[in-house]
């Protein structure tokens, strides 16, 4: 049926195929990796900052917040979770109300 020439090309042909597979299969994992590794962003090239707006603490020291239940300008809030869980922020004054309506502190 077939001769032993035959039979060795085909040999032949399925290892190349086999090794041609694995080379793209090699290279595309490379190039995957390639891909992946550029999506690391090096922290040292940025300022370092402090704060999440990018200010320093001086600068942020005169920027007031309002109170969620006066409205008035406080520097100093403490914040509170409330009964449907939003964050809210509360001035010295105000302390007691939150307490007295049971607000979970953050």
């Amino acid at each position: 049926m077939w001769t032993n020439w035959t039979a060795s090309w085909v040999i032949a042909g399925i290892v190349a195929a086999g090794i041609a597979a694995w080379m793209l299969v090699k290279v595309g994992r490379k190039v995957r990796d390639k891909a992946e590794a550029n999506k690391v962003i090096k922290m040292s090239l940025y300022k370092a900052r402090s704060g999440r707006s990018g200010k320093s603490a001086k600068e942020m020291k005169g920027n007031k917040k309002t109170c969620s239940f006066c409205k008035k300008k406080s520097g100093r809030l403490a914040f509170y979770a409330n009964e449907t869980g939003q964050v809210i922020g509360v001035c010295d004054a105000c302390r007691p109300q939150a307490e007295r309506r049971m607000l979970n502190r953050l």
